[in-house]
């Protein structure tokens, strides 16, 4: 749970690079997110405004707050695939708000030097997220 002046403790630091991890998919470890240190570009782009401030810290919020992790000792303690979980229903729960953090996530990874060359889109097999409010948007234009 982040402070009450808004800076995050380091468990959400933590946890938030661990969720990194998980929602850009790779082939190569050593081109995971927090091997670049992108945590804080992230957070510097979810900072621009109120909206996508207000959406990353419920965000960071739900992920604190996740029950299966505290029945575990955390979200790091949780397995790989539990924790891709954890982030589903984070997504499923807040889509705009994790759409706006999954943005800046792909845009900061993406602009990194060292990093693979932006995909042209994001419907890829290996994307596990990012599809919750598409789905949303087309039961809507129903």
């Amino acid at each position: 749970m982040p402070n009450r002046d808004g800076s995050l403790k380091y468990s959400d630091r933590v946890a938030l690079s661990i969720m990194l991890d998980r929602i850009i998919p790779v082939e190569d470890h050593e081109k995971v997110p927090s091997k670049f240190g992108i945590l804080d570009s992230v957070i510097e782009l979810n900072s621009t405004n109120d909206t996508s401030k207000n959406g990353f810290m419920r965000v960071v919020e739900a992920l604190s707050l996740d029950m299966m992790a505290h029945a575990v000792g955390g979200f790091a303690a949780l397995t790989d695939e539990e924790q891709i979980q954890s982030i589903r229903s984070i997504e499923i729960s807040l889509p705009k708000e994790f759409n706006v953090v999954l943005q800046a996530t792909r845009h900061a990874y993406y602009e990194h030097p060292n990093t693979p060359d932006r995909p042209k889109n994001f419907d890829s097999e290996d994307e596990i997220f990012g599809k919750v409010l598409t789905e949303i948007k087309s039961t809507e234009r129903r």
